[in-house]
């Protein structure tokens, strides 16, 4: 199901990312590149003493369900990478079709949420991709996402170790990685956030090379950065944490294909369930192609993630001394318009608002830019309107 070196490369991204939300400096100092099999986990290694070491394991086992095989106890009793590494493979090797493994989708402003998927619709996810070409084998799978999230479980996990090729795992290297080791036959899996990093670094020579890309629109600049970069394609794949994949297309300028394991409808099924979809569609008449015309909801997409405009405007708005705020997206970032409450002194308060964005909230959900004034911006129909950051 999983090999052995994916299996490290999971356990390596699940443990990183608990070190760094419980002891960033360590994080810093002892990056997850530089983890091996050998790489203990306890006081003696990582730093988890034997409380949050239980609460690893429990983490583990809420993602990967691993109560159903029993592995997590051995966890307890082995802190080295590797055993971990060989207990989630082993684990993987006798799961049952209705495994359910769960994912965080990439929510922005407060704990993200947690989604469920049985191992038996990933991998008939991965099947329908390799079986219709969508994404014809490649000689090695580079990954630029990290695997723990459902994007990259499928694409740098399940799809290699269906198709029998190798990972270069790219995730946590810096953006000129990929120059320097991009050759042909490579299938890059990123998002258009990342890409727009590493793109800009290639020669531009040609290259067999096809990149990948989900968890967020694929703007037109990022196909022409394709083309400019020198990458033979691009496959773009519309979904989410909550839905896996529901439509793919490799041209900017068609619509989304439907995925053959989802049944036509508005919205589409599978297996007879609703698929909760998070943005307005429009069908072809066959319900089997659409297009995409925003969101249902007024969020926005920050360096591939999904962050609420309301939800950081509502954060915003709770601080003492904030009377109104709006937000808006500038780039890869937000910025925000605040209106202090009388007698607020404007740079304490800036101060204030970002240590507490800072301390609540993913780097993407916090402002970046700042501005006051004493009644938000609106135009003549009384509209918010935009302002210079």
């Amino acid at each position: 199901m999983i090999r052995r070196d994916d299996a490290l490369r999971l356990c390596k991204s699940v443990l990183f990312e608990e070190l760094q939300r419980l002891d960033p400096s360590r994080a810093r100092r002892m990056p997850a590149a530089l983890w091996t099999d050998e790489t203990r986990i306890d006081e003696d290694g990582l730093g988890f003493d034997s409380l949050s070491r239980i609460d690893l394991v429990s983490a583990m086992t809420a993602r990967f369900a691993l109560h159903r095989s029993g592995v997590e106890d051995y966890m307890l009793l082995h802190p080295e990478l590797g055993t971990w590494a060989q207990l989630l493979e082993s684990h993987f090797q006798g799961a049952a079709p209705d495994l359910s493994l769960s994912f965080h989708s990439s929510g922005s402003t407060g704990t993200p949420k947690v989604v469920q998927h049985p191992l038996e619709f990933l991998v008939e996810e991965v099947e329908a991709h390799a079986a219709r070409s969508l994404v014809e084998r490649p000689g090695r799978v580079v990954a630029l996402v990290p695997p723990h999230h459902i994007f990259g479980f499928l694409f740098t996990v399940l799809l290699p170790a269906r198709q029998g090729v190798p990972v270069l795992d790219l995730a946590s290297r810096g953006p000129g990685a990929l120059s320097r080791e991009l050759r042909a036959g490579d299938l890059i899996v990123g998002t258009p956030h990342i890409f727009g990093r590493v793109l800009t670094l290639l020669s531009g020579k040609p290259v067999a090379a096809h990149a990948l890309s989900s968890t967020a629109p694929a703007p037109p600049e990022l196909w022409t950065a394709v083309a400019r970069a020198g990458l033979g394609a691009l496959t773009e794949i519309f979904g989410a944490s909550e839905t896996g994949g529901v439509g793919h297309r490799a041209d900017p300028d068609a619509p989304f294909r439907l995925m053959p394991y989802l049944e036509p409808g508005n919205p589409p099924r599978r297996r007879g369930a609703a698929i909760a979809l998070q943005d307005h569609l429009r069908w072809s008449e066959d319900g089997r192609a659409f297009t995409v015309h925003g969101r249902h909801d007024r969020s926005v997409q920050i360096a591939g993630h999904t962050v609420s405009l309301h939800a950081v405007v509502a954060a915003l708005e709770a601080q003492p001394e904030v009377a109104h705020a709006c937000v808006r997206q500038d780039g890869d970032r937000l910025k925000c318009y605040i209106v202090p409450c009388a007698g607020a002194d404007a740079a304490a308060l800036e101060e204030r608002l970002r240590a507490e964005m800072a301390a609540r909230h993913a780097p993407a959900a916090r402002p970046l830019s700042y501005r006051f004034g004493p009644q938000l911006p609106r135009d003549s129909m009384g509209k918010l309107a935009d302002w210079q950051s």
